[in-house]
């Protein structure tokens, strides 16, 4: 998300590896990349993303940010969504907003129900 202070991106998604890593294999967008981007051209990120949600089961999005620029991220809602992947927002900073409110499963209030929803619903 665009906007968002890396310290911030990284900080909610330890959380989330925290509260899921007991009944899931957890990635995170950052893996590799934790102080700066490291990919020389941002094409290559968007191919590394489009990976991991074809590996994953689930993808998880903040939607805590006001600010935030949501557009790499709707566009990877729908790319899941569209790959039968489950779809958790939690937060509603863009609560409203028609592609990710129609390409996602659930939207719930914070980080902690929505982990907690992941791991009743897979368990």
């Amino acid at each position: 998300m665009r906007g968002i202070p890396r310290e911030d991106a990284k900080a909610w998604r330890g959380r989330a590896k925290k509260s899921l890593e007991k009944n899931f294999s957890v990635l995170h967008a950052y893996r590799g990349r934790e102080q700066k981007e490291t990919f020389p051209d941002p094409r290559l990120a968007v191919i590394r993303d489009k990976r991991d949600i074809m590996e994953s089961d689930i993808v998880l999005i903040n939607d805590t940010y006001k600010n935030a620029s949501m557009i790499g991220t709707s566009m990877e809602i729908l790319y899941a969504y569209k790959n039968n992947k489950v779809v958790i927002i939690f937060g509603e900073a863009h609560k409203g907003d028609y592609w990710m409110d129609n390409h996602s499963h659930a939207r719930l209030q914070n980080l902690e129900d929505a982990c907690e929803l992941i791991n009743r619903m897979f368990l």
